[in-house]
């Protein structure tokens, strides 16, 4: 089967029919950000072959969109020569049809029968389960437990179909009596456990090669770093190129110059705009002026007659008024009388209720007095033991100090712990019964690796006293003592025996400074203003009271003597207050009467000058002007909307300028900090390059392939005296070979590709990779890297793929997101190994990178409009 085409209509964000057309046989991309369609994609061919069309499980119900909707899906698919057009609907009218050349095939439960039979479902074995990887699934053990069991079974019909059934395995009978009839010989080389016997050729052989792959190893891990730096280097570089590019400064330089011109554009066409707006607002003013005085002067002809009706009415109105107020000034003379005498009573009573209130001011003053003595001397006491611990807090080292020594207590334990690493070690693996060798008075334990970071010594029974200088790692005892001697001054600088005693002291400070806290926080409560403020206070209370203010009357008599007399003033005020009133009401309305009358004589002679001699010719001159203003002032406006239909966005012209001047600041910007870091890279490359790590290695190297030669020459000689065992454990591995050989065959080419002579391990039982041997060194899948792991599990995948084509179950692998965590260098052979299997393989990968498989190559695919496949509509 070959996808040729994909359309899809209210499928999630795609509410309008969209076409995926032109899949090509081999590779085919679709690279697109995040959020345009991909997993829905690939959700959607999903739902297609494995989904019954009538159903409504939760995978369909999540294809729809959330304005709702028929989910529908077609596809082009090629088999056996033809060309079929496979289309389903869910929810809505539910369709299931396969048609060819416009000839309906298969409807409903046939056409869902014809597509069990082109695919086979994932959970019965069907290839989609094993070659369909969804996002985020790429390893070939995760998923769901039914996922993960479709895809066992998958790969297990897959190898019984194409290499038979596992062959069964020959039994050790023969081992045994081969290794009894040997064991004379092995002695020589052999322990009876089969371990390499202590002071023997081939054991000293192995411990030769062992210290120098040690040591090869540690030499290799140097020169990864400085490879690692350099390659780091070489990115910065290309970045750094790209950046200052030519074409590139151009660009920015070009864009931020057209920017300016818009923006200039703009804002010129912007001041003509107020021009011509500032114009027709002065044609608009002319037109209302002749407009108004057009309305003045009819206004001021129909006043005229009646300012000299309304003067008439006005001058008896002013008469009557004049007459009323005479009447009320002579009634409030009598009621302001009766006040004064009421107004005076109520002073008297208002002083003796002063004199009342001050006796009892005086006593609550002496109670006052009593209270503010009490917490004064509270507020002093907690002042004098703030200052006491104020003394406390300022011995012993501060947190800067302190963090400042842990800091240099970590240099002395880093440089302690770098002289260990880098010293040599030491390692003696006891033969059976040999007495034990003493080191620094203690036996040197079986076994067990220590480091020589001094001169040592070692006491061998029979033999003597080995000494063993260290050399380069004792040289490194300067950086250790440098530490601690920068430790040591730093406790004598702040007067403290040692870290620990450093430590207690700053807690003890700590404890002071919470303490005079708590001190000042209580001095707070009793003395918010301070201990001067309540001295103050006390200062300013009153002195004791005399004898005069001691017998004045109770102020409860005082206050109701001034109730009564306020009462007195209360009924007599507002009678006074009505008199005055009236007297101020006639005063006003004789006041209006003559103002209205002057008001009317006034708009009677205004009227009369308002109105020319002849006010009919004078109305017919303005009506004239009138028209003429507002035909000029309708010019000048189509001429602002002419304007403005026209008028470029002056604040997208200033965005477009702000961004382009803000990407030539952060290009200026990034180039800065790429060249800091390539220097930093520069200085670091030429200081590891300097310490001779690849002549080193390469010696060290050498030294451990004559090491190898002599080891492989000795268990050679091991190896024939084990002939039975080996001719047993290679039946076995011949049979797990064939089992697994053709998956193994596919994938040879494909591994060297990333990681040359290295090799999968199957279980036979899961028939899922195991462990990756390469360099002579087997790793645990599970241990391995992430991008690693799904690096191997796509090689796999393709493998299987291929093995699936071979067999006549061709499949096309669709890949949504599979190289998640791989690194730009090996993604760019993981191309290579999809180009490779592309070649009779259909491959279609989705990804949302689309910098980084610009490069991948294939044909690639997009969006485009698309239209209902027949019998959809």
């Amino acid at each position: 089967m070959r996808l040729l085409s994909v359309t899809l209509s209210d499928v999630r964000r795609f509410t309008a029919p969209v076409t995926i057309s032109n899949i090509a046989p081999g590779l085919n991309v679709l690279s697109a950000p995040n959020e345009e369609g991909k997993s829905t994609l690939f959700d959607a061919l999903h739902a297609l072959f494995f989904q019954k069309h009538r159903g409504k499980p939760k995978e369909i119900m999540a294809l729809r969109p959330h304005a709702g909707g028929a989910p529908l899906v077609s596809v082009e698919v090629e088999t056996g020569g033809t060309v079929y057009t496979v289309t389903k609907r869910w929810l809505s009218r539910p369709l299931a049809e396969v048609r060819a050349a416009g000839r309906l095939v298969a409807k409903s439960d046939e056409a869902e029968a014809w597509i069990a039979a082109l695919t086979e479902p994932p959970e019965t074995g069907g290839p989609a389960g094993l070659l369909w990887v969804r996002q985020g699934l790429v390893s070939l053990d995760e998923g769901e437990k039914k996922e993960i069991d479709a895809a066992h079974r998958a790969r297990r019909d897959l190898l019984s179909s194409v290499a038979g059934e596992v062959e069964a395995l020959t039994g050790g009978r023969r081992m045994d009596r081969a290794l009894a009839a040997c064991e004379a010989e092995l002695g020589a080389l052999v322990t009876a456990s089969g371990k390499s016997k202590a002071g023997g050729p081939l054991k000293a052989a192995e411990d030769e090669t062992e210290t120098l792959q040690s040591r090869l190893a540690e030499l290799r891990r140097i020169s990864d770093d400085l490879h690692g730096a350099m390659e780091r280097r070489r990115a910065l570089r290309t970045e750094l190129a790209e950046l200052q590019e030519p074409e590139a400064v151009a660009a920015r330089e070009e864009r931020l110059a057209a920017a300016e011109a818009a923006a200039g554009e703009a804002r010129a066409f912007a001041l003509t705009r107020d021009q011509a707006t500032e114009r027709l607002h002065a044609a608009e003013l002319r037109r209302d002026g002749a407009q108004e005085r057009l309305a003045t002067l009819r206004t001021a002809r129909k006043a005229l007659a009646e300012a000299d009706r309304a003067r008439a009415e006005l001058a008896r109105a002013a008469d009557e008024a004049m007459e009323a107020r005479r009447q009320a000034e002579a009634e409030m003379a009598g009621h302001r009388a009766q006040l004064d005498a009421d107004r005076a009573a109520l002073v008297a009573a208002e002083t003796a209720r002063v004199t009342a209130q001050q006796a009892a001011r005086a006593r609550d003053a002496e109670a006052r007095r009593k209270e503010i003595g009490a917490r004064l001397d509270e507020a002093r006491r907690h002042a004098a033991e703030a200052q006491r611990l104020a003394t406390a807090a300022a011995t012993g080292p501060d947190a800067a100090t302190l963090d400042r020594l842990e800091g240099l207590a970590r240099e002395e334990r880093l440089q302690r712990d770098l002289l260990s690493r880098a010293a040599p070690r030491l390692r003696m693996d006891y033969a059976p019964g040999a007495d034990p060798i003493d080191h620094a008075g203690r036996p040197l334990a079986d076994g067990v690796e220590q480091p020589l970071d001094r001169q040592t010594a070692l006491d061998l029974p029979g033999l003597g006293v080995l000494t063993i200088t260290p050399g380069a790692a004792a040289a490194e005892d300067a950086a250790l003592a440098s530490a601690r001697s920068a430790l040591a001054a730093a406790l004598a600088t702040c007067g403290q025996p040692s870290l620990a005693a450093a430590r207690e002291a700053a807690r003890d400070r700590i404890a002071a400074t919470a303490a005079r806290k708590e001190a000042l926080a209580a001095l707070k409560a009793i003395a918010p203003d301070g201990i001067v403020a309540l001295e103050t206070a006390l200062d300013a209370l009153p002195p004791p009271p005399t004898a005069e203010v001691i017998d004045a009357p109770a102020p409860e008599a005082a206050e109701a003597a001034v109730a009564a007399a306020r009462k007195a003033l209360a009924e007599s005020e507002p009678r006074a207050e009505a008199a005055r009133t009236r007297v101020e009401a006639a005063r006003l309305t004789e006041a209006r009467a003559a103002g209205r009358l002057e008001d009317a004589e006034r708009r009677l002679d205004e009227a009369r000058a308002a109105v020319p001699a002849e006010p009919d010719a004078a109305e017919a001159t303005l009506l004239t002007d009138c028209e003429r203003a507002a035909e000029a002032a309708e010019l000048l406006h189509a001429e602002r909307t002419a304007l403005d239909a026209t008028a470029p966005d002056l604040d997208a012209a200033s965005a477009a300028l702000a961004r382009a001047r803000d990407v030539v600041r952060r290009s200026d910007e990034r180039i800065q900090v790429l060249t800091e870091q390539r220097a930093r890279l520069d200085a670091e490359i030429e200081l590891r390059a300097g310490e001779g790590v690849e002549e080193d290695l390469s010696a060290t190297t050498e030294a451990l392939d004559r090491a190898r030669e002599r080891l492989a020459r000795l268990v050679s000689e091991r190896d024939a005296l084990l002939l039975l065992k080996e001719v047993l454990d290679l039946a076995r591995s011949e049979a797990r070979e064939h089992y697994f050989e053709p998956v193994t065959r596919e994938l040879a080419p494909l591994m060297r590709l990333l990681w040359p002579d290295a090799e999968l391990v199957f279980d036979e039982d899961t028939v899922l990779p195991m462990r990756l041997l390469r360099d002579g060194i087997e790793e645990e899948i599970g241990q391995l890297s992430g991008g690693t792991r799904e690096q191997i599990a796509l090689l796999v995948r393709l493998a299987f793929a291929r093995l699936l084509a071979r067999s006549g179950r061709q499949a096309p692998v669709i890949l949504d997101d599979a190289l998640v965590y791989t690194d730009d260098a090996r993604i760019e052979r993981m191309f290579d190994a999809l180009h490779r299997q592309a070649g009779d393989l259909q491959i279609l990968v989705l990804s949302c990178r689309q910098r980084a498989f610009r490069d991948l190559g294939g044909q690639m695919l997009g969006y485009a409009a698309g239209a209902l496949p027949e019998g959809a509509e």
